[in-house]
């Protein structure tokens, strides 16, 4: 065992290393504590020089002058840190590889990958990525493990580890109405972009999809996107 990692009958579970562990499950609650104490005390120096911004809320904070008022304040901040904890654990990714599989679960769902079905898996911007045969992207998920536990495992196991996107020099911004593209990528990679300003990601997920099927994948680098063709591996 290393890391973040546990071999079982049925595969290898990557999650969070020990100290990674520590840190999620308590590491909120915790400063959360030490800002409820806190927060009074530097109110009150912040009222009392009189800093400018935000002053309401200073004052309200300052109010908090009694050892009870501290306690009560902590033990809520407390509380919204182990949420946050609880909410971090249940959007990052358990994985576990197998022989002829890859289980991935995220909070109460899980996807499964087939062996035989991977052309190519890598970590982008700290997400694991998992694209198919086709280059088509079939998981995009942030990982409880670390990048090298992710690696070495997968290494072993004998699945295409890549250090990177292996299809990143074939990607172009998308620019409106440039002729490079059929009329109905066009339309979808619009109907996309709608969906990215508004922040809508389910949408974007599923016109995600659309491209796919006609034939073209598609990255966001900020509020732009690219795009390229699938490659068949």
């Amino acid at each position: 065992m290393s890391g973040g990692d546990a071999s079982r009958q049925d595969g290898t579970v990557l999650t969070f290393s020990p100290v990674a562990r520590v840190l999620v499950v308590f590491g909120p609650a915790t400063l959360g504590v030490l800002i409820g104490f806190a927060l009074p005390v530097a109110a009150r120096w912040l009222v009392d020089v009189g800093f400018p911004v935000l002053g309401v809320v200073w004052r309200v904070a300052a109010s908090v002058d009694t050892w009870w008022k501290a306690v009560v304040q902590a033990a809520i901040f407390a509380v919204v840190g182990a949420l946050a904890s609880v909410e971090l654990v249940r959007g990052t990714v358990r994985v576990t590889v197998g022989a002829e599989e890859v289980r991935l679960r995220t909070g109460e769902s899980e996807a499964v990958v087939a062996r035989s079905e991977i052309g190519a898996l890598f970590v982008d911007d700290a997400a694991l990525v998992i694209l198919d045969r086709e280059s088509r992207r079939v998981f995009h998920g942030d990982p409880q493990a670390e990048q090298d536990v992710l690696e070495r495992v997968f290494r072993e196991h004998g699945y295409p580890w890549r250090a990177e996107d292996p299809f990143a020099g074939l990607y172009q911004r998308w620019v409106p109405e440039s002729g490079q593209l059929p009329v109905a990528v066009e339309a979808v990679l619009s109907a996309r972009s709608v969906a990215l300003r508004k922040k809508a990601a389910k949408e974007a997920a599923e016109l995600r999809g659309s491209l796919e099927k006609l034939g073209y994948a598609v990255r966001d680098d900020g509020a732009h996107q690219l795009w390229r063709p699938l490659v068949r591996s």
